[in-house]
């Protein structure tokens, strides 16, 4: 439904979750060198992915005191992986298919720079234990509280992440499946320029709107939450310590 002349704000985040057993980022937002790693943009892609001030997700947990036990990554495209080097002490998580995906794609998806430290990757599978429709899953502490799923199509492993709080609200943090909120709802593709140049395999990213929709149409009570929707999250607040 996008067009060429339609203006959104989006928003590039990192999502601190504190959980008992850990503290983790769900993705990691751009990172304090993400001017360099930009650089490393084609020349003909860099207006359209252009970005603004950045407040690097690493100065903003240092500034309150808060240590990151591990990261979990939605994909390993730029934008939601440019702070990894930023932490270089922390474990990444993240399926197999997607580490590899990260040492063989290119620019616009993948900048190398993103990759150039040394990474403790901590790869794991799903398994087949269906989970709010999604066939496959992993529950990351036992208790439901944090739960992957399979959202491949946009890259070869992307994830999204059901958070249930104690009190009962339930999120679903669906990384770049789409990009707003309403590719879930119509369902809509995104828009043709856009899914030709950031999409891996269209039919399978299709799939998942339809699953996501169906979703949305089963459990109302799920807040969803695309990584770039402004709109979502600011109607959640901006610094969401409803997360915590």
């Amino acid at each position: 439904g996008g067009n060429w002349t339609e203006k959104v704000k989006v928003y590039h985040t990192a999502v601190l979750i504190q959980h008992h057993a850990a503290t983790l980022l769900f993705d990691t937002g751009l990172g304090r060198q993400v001017d360099s790693q930009f650089e490393e943009m084609p020349a003909w892609d860099k207006p359209l992915l252009q970005y603004g001030a950045v407040t690097p997700a690493r100065d903003q947990l240092d500034r309150d005191g808060i240590r990151i036990d591990r990261i979990l990554l939605s994909h390993v495209h730029w934008d939601h992986a440019s702070g990894l080097v930023d932490y270089p002490e922390v474990p990444v998580w993240a399926p197999w298919e997607d580490i590899e995906f990260s040492h063989i794609s290119v620019p616009p998806a993948v900048l190398p720079s993103q990759f150039k430290h040394q990474i403790d990757w901590h790869p794991y599978a799903l398994e087949p234990e269906p989970f709010m429709g999604f066939p496959d899953s992993l529950d990351l502490f036992g208790d439901g509280s944090l739960v992957l799923v399979s959202l491949r199509g946009h890259t070869p492993g992307s994830v999204g992440l059901f958070l249930t709080l104690d009190d009962g609200r339930r999120f679903f943090f669906t990384g770049d499946a789409s990009w707003r909120l309403e590719g879930f709802t119509g369902p809509h593709e995104k828009f043709w320029f856009s899914r030709n140049m950031v999409d891996n395999d269209r039919d399978q990213t299709k799939n998942v709107l339809e699953q996501v929709h169906k979703l949305l149409i089963a459990h109302p009570e799920i807040t969803v939450v695309p990584a770039h929707d402004a709109a979502v999250q600011d109607r959640l607040g901006f610094y969401p310590q409803w997360i915590q």
